[in-house]
């Protein structure tokens, strides 16, 4: 879109669920169906703006520390503001795949939708991905001399993704589609990074 930056979602603006289980969006007052703002089958001409895949900035904190021969060593990262679409969310959080025979997550069971109203693409499914992550955390120990026969060690034990703080709601607000550049911030059964632990030693000969 011109003046939109690549990664920016574009939808109908999810407002409530009405007491028929139906979902409610804003709509234009030219588009059919729409009466007072609001319309329960958006078309084309009520999308809008619903959010955009890009953080507004990222942080990262790096530091280290030593005592006596022990060492640490951890690396924080964040990205704050943007926006995930949640797909996974979208299609198995419908109590409609019950109709279906399929699955669904449980948190559908806690939704007022009706359970024939179909699964809709729209601002309610498109959440903040803000996230602070301890991404690596390393502690060593310097090895006496007189244990290794001079030669100069250092033992360590590392971990990766160790801790994520996140409102998001899916597995992991960092998604990355390989399909390109469009596809950013699209969630849709990605796997999450794995937590790693690394154990090993380096010895100066």
């Amino acid at each position: 879109m011109i003046g939109e930056p690549i990664g920016t979602f574009f939808g109908p603006k999810f407002l409530r669920v009405n007491e028929k289980g139906q979902q409610v969006f804003t709509c234009k007052a030219t588009s059919a169906g729409c009466a007072n703002g609001e319309t329960t089958d958006p078309t084309d001409e009520d999308k809008v703006v619903i959010g955009n895949a890009n953080p507004d900035y990222t942080i990262g904190l790096r530091n280290s520390a030593t005592w006596s021969r022990f060492d640490a060593s951890w690396l924080w990262r964040g990205e704050f503001g943007g926006n995930v679409f949640n797909n996974t969310g979208l299609v198995y959080a419908s109590k409609g795949n019950a109709l279906q025979g399929r699955n669904f997550l449980s948190s559908a069971l806690d939704q007022q939708d009706n359970i024939k109203e179909p699964s809709k693409y729209s601002s309610r499914w498109v959440e903040d991905r803000t996230f602070v992550r301890l991404q690596n955390l390393t502690l060593g120990y310097q090895v006496p001399t007189s244990v290794t026969a001079g030669r100069q060690t250092r033992v360590y034990v590392s971990g990766d993704n160790l801790m994520l703080f996140t409102k998001y709601t899916g597995y992991d607000p960092e998604v990355f589609v390989s399909s390109g550049l469009a596809s950013r911030g699209i969630d849709y059964l990605v796997y999450p990074p794995s937590r790693r632990f690394t154990l090993g030693a380096r010895v100066q000969f």
